[in-house]
């Protein structure tokens, strides 16, 4: 059983919380379906451009159900993530419809596009990472630097504010502080803010990662997403996420 209280606590003291082993006795089927998704062809269902050591599959809820994908189902789209999203945005409607199924290889040219480097994302949204397969630090498990989510969604919103685009790579905050890795099992469930810096992590030469996301934006977000200019946002939808004086 998750304890909500507790996750959503410990996601608004370091930006991220993790549940070792949530789904491990689902790994077989997850990793059976996992590799269906880039196996065969699934109608209406498109491979993003191809990247350097990377595939993605986006993919809606429906969708999964569609093909036959149901365990990947009902570990990314579960209640209780819809629930922690709404504990940590403070709002009663949190959704989150859309998914990306992600195979990891090595990656030739460090210097390409990907997200190796340190960086935080446009939005402020939730994050629901599971490891389908085994993850280490050899195969890319991803680096987190807890505790930078406040400051960065400053950052986030001064940039909004000033008509400043986002850029990738973004100013992070943390320069002087360590990684975190998180490594885990396969069925590991991973959340984290994504305002947090972070980073994916290297998959070493023959290794593979076999992870998939699911996302919750804030009510901030969908406003943000919908090109709500800043001067129009509610003050009290600024700081959705908890009170940035209590860090």
């Amino acid at each position: 059983m998750i304890d909500l209280q507790q996750a959503t606590q410990t996601l608004r003291e370091k930006g991220v919380v993790v549940f070792p082993g949530l789904y491990a006795d689902l790994s077989a089927a997850l990793l059976q379906e996992h590799h269906r998704c880039f196996a065969e062809t699934l109608p209406g269902l498109k491979l993003a451009p191809p990247m350097d050591g990377e595939k993605i599959l986006p993919a809606r809820a429906i969708d999964l159900v569609n093909h036959q994908l149901t365990t990947l189902h009902q570990c990314l789209f579960p209640d209780w993530f819809r629930q922690l999203g709404a504990q940590y945005f403070q709002c009663s409607d949190s959704r989150n419809d859309f998914a990306s199924i992600c195979e990891d290889t090595f990656k030739q040219d460090r210097q390409g596009p990907g997200n190796h480097h340190p960086h935080w994302d446009p939005t402020l949204s939730l994050r629901l990472m599971l490891y389908v397969s085994d993850v280490t630090a050899e195969n890319g498990a991803i680096q987190v630097k807890p505790g930078t989510h406040y400051r960065n969604h400053q950052t986030r919103l001064d940039q909004w504010k000033n008509h400043i685009p986002y850029q990738d790579p973004c100013p992070c905050s943390g320069t002087t502080h360590p990684y975190e890795s998180i490594e885990g099992r396969a069925g590991t469930a991973v959340v984290f803010d994504v305002s947090v810096t972070h980073r994916k992590g290297t998959v070493s030469k023959e290794a593979r990662r076999s992870v998939a996301f699911s996302h919750i934006h804030s009510p901030l977000a969908q406003l943000q997403l919908a090109g709500t200019p800043f001067n129009a946002i509610p003050p009290s939808l600024l700081w959705p996420h908890g009170n940035p004086d209590d860090q």
